[in-house]
């Protein structure tokens, strides 16, 4: 069937709010532009580990832990259907109770067997201090963000430091752990949002 003009230019404009909420949600390669958070964006080791390491009275402080179903491009990271509930965990990375990094994890509950039973009760210990001790534990290639306002993450982060700026940098990656009782990998998406204190 031939598309009359009315037609047409609803399809074209259909494809252009698909193609703009898609470029939203894209994650980078590289953290192009980064200036002073770079070095810490690219870090593959532990950021808890190199936090410790570099900041006096470091300490992390659990905000948030609930049940809920998680954001649109988090489902799209884990695979897994925007219908099911996960555990999402959100804590601070601090230095004398100065918020340094704002850390959102999100769990399957699928994932919560086995090695990662007990990551629901870490209350202020770092998950990384856990996902990096085990060496059965892989983890994809990192990918960045630069936040806007808009977005979900940035408005979490935003409320930890007293003057956030117009962008804030994010990166993300999914730890894999393989279950030997499960024919799939168990995985938990952790996303990292650089707050202005760690480079000031």
């Amino acid at each position: 069937m031939r598309l009359n003009h009315y037609n047409r230019n609803e399809v074209i404009n259909l494809h252009f709010r698909k193609a703009k909420v898609q470029n939203r949600q894209r994650w980078l390669n590289k953290p192009v532009a980064s200036a002073g958070f770079h070095g810490w964006l690219i870090e593959r080791g532990s950021l808890t580990l190199r936090l410790k390491n570099q900041f006096d009275d470091f300490s992390v402080k659990p905000q948030h832990q609930l049940r809920e179903k998680c954001f649109i491009e988090d489902a799209a990271a884990l695979s897994m259907p925007l219908r099911i509930q996960v555990l999402i965990r959100e804590v601070t990375l601090n230095s004398h109770e100065h918020a340094l990094v704002y850390a959102h994890s999100v769990m399957p509950f699928k994932s919560l067997t086995g090695a990662w039973r007990g990551l629901g009760l870490l209350g202020n210990r770092s998950l990384g201090s856990v996902l990096f001790a085990n060496p059965l534990v892989t983890r994809t290639p990192i990918t960045f963000k630069k936040l806007a306002p808009h977005h979900p993450l940035y408005q979490q982060a935003a409320k930890y430091h007293q003057h956030p700026p117009k962008y804030l940098w994010a990166r993300r990656s999914v730890f894999m752990l393989k279950n030997t009782h499960l024919p799939l990998c168990a995985k938990i998406l952790v996303t990292e949002v650089f707050l202005p204190s760690l480079i000031n």
